[in-house]
């Protein structure tokens, strides 16, 4: 989970959602067009289309032609779907991921907090629709 940077997977994935957004409806983009648009590096901004695409956020076409084009509902997507599907399962300290065993976990004083604030940015993360962060009416 996020407690304080975002990491640049969710980065690169609003930043070509938000272009993909506003584009006419059924518009492909390639990974390519994206990199070079945002001055990203290729081969993250690929990995993370390729994950959007196996999640079911995004559509990807195949060929010459091809791209990626959004089809789910933007506003129906969470901040944590889009974290889950880029990053594969978040917490707030690495303790907590399923099937981690935590060398601390005998003499450890803060697992319990640790749970709380985990549970209380899931809660956050699943508030905030991704179309909100896009057209910035998360702001208000």
């Amino acid at each position: 989970m996020i407690v304080g940077t975002m990491p640049k997977q969710v980065e690169y994935a609003l930043m070509a959602l938000a272009d993909m957004q506003s584009a006419n409806p059924g518009q492909l983009f390639s990974a390519r067009e994206l990199c070079d648009r945002h001055q990203v590096p290729f081969d993250v901004m690929s990995k993370t289309m390729q994950r959007l695409g196996r999640s079911g956020i995004l559509r990807s076409v195949q060929g010459v032609h091809g791209g990626y084009q959004i089809i789910k509902d933007l506003s129906g997507v969470s901040l944590l779907d889009l974290m889950e599907s880029v990053l594969g399962e978040v917490a707030a300290v690495n303790c907590l991921k399923k099937g981690v065993s935590c060398p601390l976990a005998a003499t450890c004083n803060v697992s319990g907090p640790m749970r709380v604030l985990d549970a209380r940015l899931h809660e956050l993360y699943a508030t905030i629709s991704l179309m909100s962060l896009i057209d910035g009416s998360a702001d208000q």
